[in-house]
């Protein structure tokens, strides 16, 4: 248990005051009633006076109902707080530590009770999963004595489940459109270059060895000419996804960027594999994560488990990030050559913009999503949201596609952009 106040509530301010003027009324009045009043007041403020803040002995327990839940699955959180102390405690109020990423749908995380020596008492909340490790809190607790004069907010561990683990399935059907590419893996990835595929590319003059099935046999039949036919090469795309992972990502009016961002990029990543991609993990944050660009089922595994439980994904972190030049160079040095970006950040500062554009200035096809998490509210909310539409605007015009992510499913943003593409 860490005491983290002892404080007066200041319930009974004043009472001197009200017994001091209940005896000059008495005392002009004659009457017995203000003396009564007086003798009330001068008790209570007393007694409020002499008062320390109770120190009761409780445990705190916490169970859930799933803690690996699936995305999107609801999990109930029961507390228990038990009195194994010798007295009562006739004030109490508590406040369990919700994961600051999830959102609680049902319920409330708090509660006020008052408990007998050995009494119990439980209170229940709904939490909606997402995509990620999300560590408890501490129990906070505050008892107060009796005339409610004094209180001591106290922090307490409590016993059970401390964290929930929710891993992605990567079973999705959408597939975030790449750029063109070209590397040794055969995949469903259209090149620029003629050769074996199925979407028609281009004819040329006819060359010894040529096999007969690429002739252009309706060419030879109205010209006399032979003519070979070239497919647009099919390959797999070589994409790392990548999540800004740091402290500004955590803004948001009403959810949290990196959250959606981490649960996105998890959707994403499981599209691509089913596109016969190869896919890699990376953070650009004080925690750095990193997976290689690779396939099949045991890299898809490995992909999820990432996801799920590694700290580099948890919202709320807390590091040095007084050097964030070190991961975007970190991370450089990892890519190899023709290896596309697909990044995930709310573009909150410049220095994303500047890190994207050196990725793509280095041979790196960048690919951006931004989650919108600026509010119109308040001045500052909407001059964040014009800043966030410039910083936009300049990827745009650099040559890199960027979708701005607003209210809408990731899926339903993922379809139009794709379609603005392909115009």
């Amino acid at each position: 248990m860490n005491v983290v106040a002892e404080r007066e509530t200041l319930r009974w301010v004043g009472v001197g005051g009200l017994a001091f003027g209940a005896l000059v009324l008495a005392a002009l009045l004659e009457t017995p009633g203000p003396l009564l009043v007086a003798v009330f007041a001068v008790v209570a403020g007393g007694t409020a006076a002499v008062s320390t803040p109770p120190e009761p002995t409780l445990r705190v327990e916490r169970s859930v109902t799933e803690q690996s839940p699936a995305l999107g699955q609801q999990t109930t959180v029961t507390v228990t707080v038990t009195n194994d102390g010798d007295g009562p405690v006739t004030d109490l109020r508590i406040v369990d530590g919700v994961p600051p990423a999830l959102s609680v749908v049902a319920g409330s995380p708090r509660h006020a009770t008052a408990l007998r020596t050995g009494e119990s008492a439980s209170f229940q909340y709904v939490l909606e999963a997402r995509v990620g490790i999300h560590p408890f809190g501490s129990t906070t607790t505050t008892v107060r004595d009796a005339t409610g004069a004094h209180e001591r907010e106290s922090e307490r561990t409590a016993t059970g489940p401390d964290e929930l683990a929710v891993r992605p399935s990567l079973d999705t059907a959408v597939s975030v459109p790449l750029r063109t590419q070209q590397t040794p893996y055969a995949g469903a990835r259209p090149t620029d270059t003629g050769g074996e595929g199925v979407e028609f590319h281009a004819t040329r003059e006819y060359r010894h060895g040529d096999p007969l099935s690429r002739i252009d046999w309706k060419r030879v039949a109205r010209t006399g000419e032979l003519a070979t036919v070239s497919f647009r090469k099919e390959r797999a795309g070589s994409v790392v996804v990548v999540v800004d992972t740091r402290s500004d990502t955590d803004a948001g009016t009403t959810d949290s960027a990196m959250a959606r961002s981490v649960e996105a990029a998890a959707t994403a990543a499981g599209g691509l594999l089913d596109s016969g991609d190869r896919v890699g993990v990376a953070t650009l944050g004080p925690s750095p994560v990193w997976l290689a660009p690779g396939a099949g089922p045991t890299h898809r595994a490995r992909l999820r488990e990432l996801f799920a439980t590694d700290p580099g994904f948890v919202v709320g972190q807390s590091a040095d990030e007084s050097l964030p030049w070190l991961a975007r160079r970190r991370l450089r040095r990892r890519l190899t050559g023709g290896t596309q970006l697909l990044v995930f950040s709310p573009l909150l500062d410049d220095f994303i913009v500047t890190a994207i554009r050196a990725y793509e200035a280095h041979g790196h096809p960048v690919t951006v999503v931004s989650p919108d998490p600026t509010g119109s509210v308040t001045t500052g909310q909407r001059l964040e949201a014009v800043e966030r539409s410039l910083r936009l605007s300049t990827l745009r015009r650099s040559g890199v596609r960027a979708i701005d992510w607003g209210d809408e499913p990731f899926e339903t943003t993922v379809v139009a952009a794709s379609r603005r593409w392909t115009q």
